[in-house]
C-alpha cells in the first residue's frame, strides 16, 4: 500500500481516538488522561535487487494515550498510533516502514456487566510464516484483528459471558512472488450456576477460517483450507463425603473441512466422569472413566485446529473409544509422594478393535540441596495388549535442579519416557529432553550459557521423529558491552497451514504423506550492544538460517540471512537516530534470485509528554 494511503487511514483514526476523549474532558471534565509520543524526521533510503531505489525526507513517530472516565473501573481506555516505524529508524521490528493502530477499552468492569473491546489495524507490517524449532519465513503484509467480550453478573443468577473475535492477515513472503492470507472469526458462549450445591456451567463455540497456503512452502499453486467449527457442552459437580467430590462433563462438537475440492464432516460426542474422596488425611483415591463416540474424529479436530486440511481415512470412519482408570495417591511426607494406577483402554478406528490393560506406580522427591532444590520422579507400568502380540514395559525418569553452588547460579532438567501411551492404543512414544543453563557474575562481569536437546517419535516406527536442539551463551561487562549469541538445529514432520509449518498434532501414520511436510534446518544468530555513555546506545545482530521443507514431492533449501544496526543518542526530549537494516532472503524451489532488501534512515526524534 502507498505510503500516501497509509497515513491517510491511519492518521485520520488516530486523530479521531485522541480527539474524542480530549473533547470530552474539556466538556465533562471527569476524564483522567495521559498522552505522550514523538515525533521523528530525517533521511531514508530503500534499496534491492527486486525492488526500486527510492531516498527522500520523511516524518514519523508513536503517540500513545491511556485515561479512564469518571472511574477506573468505570470505563478505560489505551490507544497507540505509529506511522513510518522501522529497524532503521527505532526499535520496532520491522525491515519496512510500518503504520498503524491499536486501540481497547474495558466498559464497567466494577459492575455486573463488565466488558471489553480490542481492535488494531497494521500495514506493511513485517510477519512471519512460522517453520518449527528454526527461524520463520520473513512476510510482509495487512493485518487487523477486532475482539469483543462482555459479561453478565447479576446476584443470585447465572453468570454468562459472551465473546466475538476476527482477524484478517495478507501478506507477501519475501523472495517470492507468492501471497499468502488466513482469516478467522469465532463466538464464544459460558454460563455457570450454583443450585442446591450442584456447581453447573455451559458452553458454546463457533468459528471459521480460510487460509491460502503460499506455493513457496505447498508446492501447488493457491493451495486453500477452509474450515468451520461448532460445539456446546454441559458440567455438573458436587461435593462427596470423606472430603471428596464428583463431576461429570458433556460435550458435541462438529466439524467441517474443505481442501483442494476434498470435503470433510464429522460430529465427536465426549463423556467425562471423575471422582474422588480422601478416605485418610494423606491418602487419596479417585477414579476416571473417559468416552468418545468419534476417535477418528478427534484425530480430525485435532488437525482441524492446527490449520490443517483433514485426510479422506478420517471422515465418515465409524470409531471410538473408552477409557478408564482407578489411582491410588499417598503423601509419605512433604517431599515424598507416591501412587499406583490400574488403566484399561478400548478403542475401535480403522475396522479393528484395540485393547490394553496398564498397572503401574510412580512416585516423587522433592529436597533441598544446596542453595537450590532438586526434584525428580519415576513411573513404571506394564502394558499388555492383545493386537500387538507382546506385553510392554513403560518407563519414564525426570530430574530437576535449580539453586546457587559457588556463586554460579544453575538450572538444569532431564527427562526420559520409553513406551508411553499415546491417544491411539496401538501407539505407543518416546522422548527425552535435556536442558540446562548456568549464570554468574563477577563484579559488573556477567557470563551464562545454556543448551537443549529433545527428540520423540512413536516406538518401533521409523520416519516419526523430531528432533531439536540449541545452545546460547552471553557476556556483559555492566552497560559498556553485552554481547550474545545462538545456535538452534530442528528436524521432523509438519503439517501445513495458511500461518505456517505447525508440528504434526496426531501420530504421523495417521496422515497420509501428501499432507505431511518435512522439514529440517539449522541457525545461528548474534548481537552486540554497548551504552558507553549516558544516553547513548549502539547495538547490532546478525542472523542466518538455512531450512530444507519438503512437500507433496517439492524440496526447496531456504535461506534467511539479516543484519540489523542501530545507534540512538537522547539528550533530555531529543534524540539523533541512525540505523541500517538487510534482509536476504530466497528459496531454491522458485525460478526467483534471493530477494535483498536494504533500509538506511538518520534523522532527529522529539519526545513530547502533554499531560
Amino acid at each position: 500500500m502507498p505510503g500516501f494511503f497509509r497515513v491517510a487511514l491511519v492518521l485520520p483514526a488516530g486523530l479521531l481516538v485522541l480527539a474524542a476523549p480530549l473533547a470530552a474532558q474539556l466538556k465533562l471534565g471527569d476524564f483522567s488522561s495521559t498522552l505522550n509520543g514523538n515525533v521523528s524526521s530525517g533521511y531514508t533510503a530503500d534499496f534491492g535487487n527486486q525492488t526500486s531505489s527510492d531516498h527522500g525526507w520523511t516524518a514519523g513517530g508513536t503517540t500513545n494515550l491511556g485515561g479512564s472516565f469518571y472511574n477506573p473501573n468505570f470505563i478505560n481506555y489505551a490507544a497507540s498510533v505509529f506511522l513510518n516505524q522501522s529497524r532503521a529508524n527505532s526499535s520496532f521490528q520491522s525491515i519496512s516502514n510500518s503504520s498503524g493502530v491499536a486501540l481497547s477499552t474495558n466498559v464497567f468492569g466494577g459492575s455486573h456487566f463488565p466488558g471489553a473491546i480490542t481492535y488494531s489495524k497494521n500495514f506493511d507490517r513485517e510477519g512471519n510464516y512460522g517453520l518449527p524449532g528454526t527461524p520463520n519465513y520473513v512476510t510482509h503484509g495487512n493485518n487487523g484483528d477486532l475482539g469483543i467480550t462482555w459479561g453478565l453478573n447479576l446476584p443470585k443468577a447465572p453468570t454468562f459471558t459472551a465473546g466475538f473475535q476476527m482477524g484478517t492477515d495478507n501478506y507477501t513472503v519475501y523472495g517470492s512472488d507468492d501471497e499468502g492470507n488466513s482469516s478467522f472469526h469465532s463466538i464464544n458462549l459460558h454460563s455457570s450456576d450454583m443450585l442446591q450445591g450442584f456447581s453447573m456451567n455451559g458452553t458454546y463455540d463457533r468459528g471459521a477460517s480460510h487460509s491460502l497456503v503460499p506455493e513457496v512452502v505447498s508446492g501447488e499453486s493457491e493451495s486453500e483450507i477452509q474450515s468451520s467449527s461448532d460445539g456446546y457442552g454441559f458440567g455438573i459437580s458436587h461435593a462427596l463425603p470423606l472430603h471428596g467430590s464428583v463431576s461429570a462433563n458433556a460435550s458435541r462438537s462438529s466439524f467441517n473441512t474443505d481442501s483442494a475440492g476434498s470435503t470433510a464432516t464429522g460430529t465427536v460426542d465426549l463423556l467425562n466422569l471423575v471422582a474422588a474422596v480422601l478416605p485418610a488425611p494423606k491418602l487419596t483415591i479417585s477414579g476416571n472413566v473417559d468416552y468418545s463416540d468419534n476417535l477418528a474424529g478427534q484425530l480430525a479436530e485435532a488437525v482441524v485446529s492446527a490449520g490443517g486440511a483433514v485426510p479422506a481415512s478420517l471422515d465418515n470412519q465409524t470409531s471410538y473409544s473408552l477409557d478408564t482408570q482407578v489411582t491410588m495417591t499417598y503423601l509419605a511426607t512433604e517431599a515424598i509422594q507416591t501412587s499406583v494406577y490400574a488403566e484399561r483402554r478400548e478403542q475401535y478406528y480403522q475396522d479393528q478393535t484395540y485393547s490394553a490393560n496398564t498397572y503401574g506406580g510412580n512416585g516423587s522427591f522433592t529436597h533441598r540441596l544446596g542453595n537450590g532444590t532438586f526434584s525428580a520422579s519415576l513411573l513404571m507400568a506394564g502394558n499388555t495388549a492383545p493386537q500387538q502380540g507382546a506385553d510392554s514395559l513403560s518407563f519414564a525418569a525426570s530430574a530437576h535442579y535449580s539453586g546457587e553452588l559457588e556463586g554460579w547460579i544453575f538450572n538444569g532438567s532431564v527427562s526420559y519416557a520409553q513406551n508411553m501411551a499415546t491417544l491411539l492404543v496401538a501407539d505407543m512414544n518416546s522422548t527425552y529432553d535435556i536442558s540446562a543453563s548456568a549464570h554468574r557474575r563477577f563484579g559488573q562481569f556477567n557470563v551464562s550459557a545454556g543448551g537443549s536437546s529433545a527428540r520423540t517419535a512413536l516406538t518401533g516406527q521409523s520416519g516419526t521423529s523430531s528432533s531439536s536442539e540449541g545452545y546460547n551463551a552471553s557476556l556483559g561487562y555492566g552497560s559498556l558491552i553485552d554481547a550474545t549469541g545462538s545456535y538452534s538445529k530442528s528436524s521432523g514432520q509438519a503439517l501445513v497451514t495458511g500461518a505456517g509449518l505447525v508440528t504434526v498434532p496426531v501420530p504421523p501414520p495417521t496422515l497420509p504423506s501428501d499432507l505431511v511436510a518435512l522439514y529440517g534446518g539449522t541457525s545461528y544468530s548474534g548481537t552486540l550492544s554497548s551504552a558507553p555513555i549516558k544516553g547513548l546506545t549502539l547495538s547490532a545482530s546478525y542472523s542466518k538460517s538455512d531450512a530444507n521443507t519438503s512437500d507433496n514431492g517439492t524440496n526447496t533449501t531456504n535461506q534467511n540471512e539479516q543484519y540489523n544496526a542501530i545507534v540512538q543518542y537522547r539528550i533530555r526530549k531529543m534524540g539523533f537516530t541512525s540505523g541500517f537494516a538487510r534482509l536476504d532472503q530466497g528459496f531454491g524451489g522458485t525460478s526467483n534470485p534471493p530477494s535483498i532488501i536494504s533500509s538506511f534512515y538518520v534523522g532527529l526524534t522529539r519526545w513530547f509528554n502533554f499531560f
